[in-house]
């Protein structure tokens, strides 16, 4: 007997604002059949809820009523002889899958479900939901919770190995010789750059677990000839001599203040005719024109300092710390993301200031010489904002 359909449309205020409100359901029923592993049961075919519920195990009848509230969201098939079968987004569940989301949902179900309830409290008081809920704040966490630190990972390395064919069919790295990718994590975007481009070589940076990951990575693809994984901490040096610094999904964990050090550090160890790119989701002027990146942006609300930013906000980040902007390049990206290329600002290469002005100095060389050696001097001040989410720096990121 053939598969109902799916799912009829609502049509009235009241049907979509309680289908909006019964999100807290479909988050947790989702984060069951992802737990359970059901995607995989039924990756060779349709079973019935009783046998689903033996592989998994689990309450029969429980599961059943479960399975019953995704089939109605479209996430699994419901067959009129009482089996239940994947569709497309069900099959997104499956571990290992080429576009699977299942570290995500588990991630959301449990850490992120749990932190949203802080939402009123920041909303009332200021601060971090996560941090108000939990304590620490989320690297923290994860630190002494390896279960929950490893399903957080993959879902950073899910939403990286998606998004990474999205940035290399939308910016060409042809033109570089040499591409510094700055906490470049498990190495799952420059991999996809190198096999794509065949003349950059790579030099990743990142904390010691997530280099040695991208290591094996790297040598896995072939490309162990052409990276180097080198450890360090974006936020004391990065490494020098490179034509293009790539910064993917960084900046936005990061308040104004962090962000700025960060992309001064990359600044001072860029020549004048290098380029910065940042892959991140940029936020609209609307937000129902990328609901995604608003998403996102309620994510970093929810969990970490840090957030995402519109085209003038990166305006004007970009110009403290010694760069212009030059462009946004959209990816197509379901996530949002787009590509932000800047370009130095300043003549020095050891630029490590934020973004004062030599402007006023121009008609004056022996200001302008005093004004450049003061920025070359200068270093940023840790705010006591800066200095706390210093202590969280992400254990390994996946990028």
């Amino acid at each position: 007997m053939p598969a109902h359909p799916g799912p009829s449309a609502t049509t009235t205020p009241e049907s979509t604002l309680y289908r909006l409100m019964n999100g807290y359901l479909i988050t947790q029923l989702l984060h069951v059949v992802a737990k359970l592993g059901v995607a995989d049961v039924l990756a060779d075919g349709p079973l019935p809820s009783e046998a689903i519920a033996r592989a998994v195990g689990a309450d029969p009848l429980v599961l059943h009523r479960m399975l019953r509230g995704l089939a109605a969201e479209g996430v699994f098939a419901e067959n009129g002889d009482g089996r239940f079968g994947l569709t497309e987004i069900g099959a997104c569940l499956r571990d290992g899958a080429p576009n699977s989301l299942r570290g995500a949902v588990v991630v959301r179900g449990d850490l992120h479900y749990k932190a949203a309830s802080g939402l009123l409290d920041a909303a009332r008081g200021g601060g971090i939901p996560f941090d108000r809920v939990y304590g620490e704040g989320l690297f923290a966490h994860l630190e002494h919770i390896p279960e929950l630190a490893a399903a957080f990972h993959q879902s950073m390395t899910d939403r990286s190995r998606l998004e990474a064919a999205a940035v290399v069919g939308s910016y060409g790295f042809g033109a570089f010789r040499r591409l510094v990718d700055v906490g470049g994590g498990t190495g799952v975007l420059l991999e996809a750059i190198l096999l794509a481009t065949p003349g950059p070589r790579g030099v990743l940076l990142d904390r010691p677990r997530p280099v040695e990951q991208a290591r094996k990575r790297l040598a896995d693809a072939g490309l162990a000839a052409r990276a180097d994984c080198v450890v360090g901490d974006f936020f004391d040096a990065v490494p020098s001599g490179g034509d293009a610094y790539l910064l993917s999904r960084i900046v936005h964990d990061w308040d104004d203040a962090a962000a700025q050090r960060i992309l001064a550090r990359c600044r001072a160890a860029m020549g004048d005719g290098a380029t910065l790119l940042l892959v991140e989701a940029v936020l609209p002027e609307f937000a129902v024109d990328s609901p995604a990146a608003i998403a996102m942006d309620l994510g970093m609300l929810t969990l970490l300092p840090g957030r995402e930013r519109t085209v003038e906000e990166y305006r004007s980040l970009l110009a403290t710390a010694g760069f212009r902007l030059a462009r946004v390049i959209p990816t197509g990206s379901p996530s949002g993301i787009a590509v932000v290329e800047a370009r130095p600002s300043t003549s020095s290469g050891r630029y490590n200031g934020a973004g004062r002005s030599c402007a006023v100095c121009a008609g004056n060389p022996r200001r302008l010489r005093r004004a450049r050696a003061s920025i070359a001097s200068w270093r940023l001040p840790v705010s006591s904002t800066t200095a706390s989410t210093r202590r969280r720096r992400t254990p390994a990121r996946s990028r």
